[in-house]
């Protein structure tokens, strides 16, 4: 039995991750963390620098028809989440079978095998047992899996970043090729705090499209859609304008402002 796992952030080109840095590559550097901040409030701030510096928001790509080189089994269900993380708990017990999974594919900018910065050998890991977005990989490896990452094709090349994980993984560039193998259940991640949230209608897209049969992970909480920072931003600017137009330090003309005390 065969998984198939997609990471949101495969469509996000990011300078950090090995997309071409641009004019404006200090916008891309974000603090990452898989809390309510970093996944939801922040974005409204970080719009708000793309607008200051006169950027226009990124947006994802080449989601568009990325199932179709796939063979996916009828029957297998595609798991949501907004991390990773919960990837580590997909086994094919879930879906009747016994063991690990034979091979398992990870698209993704980032390869999620443990880093040697964090955790120095899969022994280390094994005797904590913590799993995260960054290791999950490793309960599979565990499990005997054979593992492929393959970074999205906006990647430069493999020299940037310097990839070293703490289990040996197949690792290459996407070139559109389809593995040979029949998948028999797909987990999807939309990794909101390394996407950002106006582009969910883009996640909703790809989650729609996706052949297997919807089945959202029972242990995950998550808002999809996020809310629209796009509209909370014309909303700000539109009474940070009324405010300056109505000229009493942003009180609404209507409100009666109390006599100063003698």
């Amino acid at each position: 039995m065969h998984l198939l796992v997609v990471d949101w952030d495969f469509f996000f080109p990011t300078p950090a991750a090995g997309a071409p840095l641009g004019d404006h590559p200090e916008l891309f550097a974000w603090p990452i963390a898989e809390d309510a901040t970093h996944v939801e409030a922040m974005w409204l701030k970080r719009l708000r620098d793309f607008e200051r510096a006169d950027v226009e928001l990124p947006r994802c790509h080449g989601y568009e028809g990325f199932w179709d080189r796939f063979d996916i089994a009828p029957e297998a269900p595609v798991y949501y989440a907004d991390s990773n993380a919960w990837a580590a708990h997909i086994f094919p017990s879930n879906l009747g079978g016994e063991g690990g999974w034979e091979s398992v594919h990870l698209y993704d900018a980032h390869h999620d095998c443990g880093y040697k910065s964090n955790t120095a050998t899969f022994e280390e890991w094994k005797a904590k047992g913590q799993i995260s977005a960054e290791n999950w990989m490793l309960a599979h490896y565990w499990s005997r899996s054979k593992l492929f990452v393959h970074f999205p094709p906006w990647r430069e090349s493999m020299a940037r970043p310097t990839e070293q994980p703490v289990i040996p993984v197949s690792m290459v560039i996407d070139g559109g090729e389809a593995p040979n193998d029949t998948f028999d259940a797909v987990f999807l991640c939309r990794s909101g705090a390394w996407v950002p949230s106006w582009c969910d209608d883009q996640f909703e897209d790809l989650l729609k499209a996706c052949p297997a049969r919807p089945v959202e992970h029972p242990r995950n909480a998550w808002n999809q859609p996020r809310a629209d920072v796009r509209r909370m931003a014309v909303l700000s600017r539109r009474v940070r304008h009324w405010r300056q137009d109505a000229g009493i330090a942003g009180h609404a003309p209507w409100v009666r402002r109390r006599p100063p005390r003698r």
